[in-house]
């Protein structure tokens, strides 16, 4: 195999031959900020959330509603979100525990202990949801949970 030799007619520039265009640029200078006298530097909190608040219940994202905040439209929502419409193909069982007369909330309860949601469960709880609400057949949050978190859960609550 031949060797190959390169010939090279590059001129290169360093920052005594060429100006950098950074260089030519002139620098910004942010004001100094005047703060009444009592009040602290909002720069310093703004990407600092966890000093600002602890937990998101605290924020009002996850687990700040009351029972009486949840509607129908949250358990329709979460009926298709769980995949059950596409199980069952119809919303009659939604529809049938709705129609029963329970609060949205217990609804909800029942159908997160079905599916052993761990998350949802113990947001509905936080909400004030009855753990001794019972569907149509007669079975409670309790009896639908199937994994042992979801129990421990609903065990600690009805205490």
């Amino acid at each position: 195999m031949a060797a190959m030799t390169f010939s090279t007619s590059v001129r290169c520039f360093n920052s005594t031959t060429r100006p950098s265009r950074a260089a030519a640029r002139p620098q910004r200078v942010l004001p100094a900020v005047q703060r009444v006298p009592g009040t602290r530097d909002v720069r310093a909190a703004f990407f600092n959330f966890s000093k600002l608040r602890t937990d998101s219940s605290d924020a009002g994202i996850y687990g700040s509603q009351g029972r009486n905040d949840f509607t129908t439209d949250d358990v329709e929502h979460y009926f298709n979100y769980m995949g059950m419409l596409a199980v069952e193909g119809t919303y009659d069982r939604m529809e049938q525990m709705l129609s029963s007369g329970l609060d949205p909330v217990d609804v909800l309860l029942l159908m997160a202990a079905s599916e052993n949601d761990l998350p949802k469960i113990e947001e509905l709880l936080a909400a004030g949801a009855d753990v001794s609400v019972t569907n149509s057949e007669n079975r409670t949050p309790l009896e639908l949970a199937t994994k042992e978190e979801a129990l421990a859960a609903l065990r600690a609550a009805k205490k």
